[in-house]
């Protein structure tokens, strides 16, 4: 069985039924293994909803590389849910966050990741206050992508990311 394998079947339960579906079963008839072998490897619903976000994060870092994304807004373009690639990392990512909520130990690794992000957004020359806004439109954005047909999402950051990263004195 490959690691990938699992936390591929994490990811389809997440995206697809959504947390309130993550169970060892779910995950089990999701990747084709048995319930033994995921309950090896993750204990709780935390360390399954941690493991599958950090296989999402690692599918983003990989997309990111391969689109050869130099700019900000090539990033931005990655993270959103703009294709089906992307729409399941988000769901990832919502369901993450909402876990995060009620989770203490997924709330420390959640604010540190976030801090990490704003640092990136930081070190590409945004000021904290930009880096801030950015991460909270991005967020804000993708939730609702989500609730629009794949077909006008772009459309819809055209109008609200891209004028926003466009304004920024060091993106201009």
């Amino acid at each position: 069985m490959s690691a990938t394998r699992l936390l591929d079947g994490v990811l389809t339960v997440l995206a697809e039924q959504g947390v309130g579906a993550l169970s060892v079963r779910s995950v089990a008839a999701a990747a084709g293994i048995s319930k033994a072998q995921v309950q090896y490897y993750y204990r709780t619903k935390s360390e399954l909803v941690r493991a599958g976000f950090d296989h999402a994060e690692e599918q983003f870092l990989a997309d990111v590389l391969a689109a050869q994304a130099t700019t900000l807004m090539g990033v931005v373009h990655q993270w959103l849910p703009l294709d089906d690639r992307r729409e399941r990392r988000a769901r990832v990512w919502i369901a993450y966050a909402a876990m995060s909520a009620v989770d203490a130990e997924l709330a420390a690794t959640s604010a540190q990741l976030d801090q990490e992000l704003r640092r990136w957004f930081t070190d590409q020359g945004l000021s904290d206050q930009a880096a801030t806004q950015l991460f909270a439109l991005i967020d804000g954005v993708t939730i609702q992508c989500l609730m629009l047909p794949l077909s006008e999402r772009r459309s819809f950051v055209e109008q609200t990311i891209v004028p926003f990263v466009s304004g920024l004195p060091t993106c201009a």
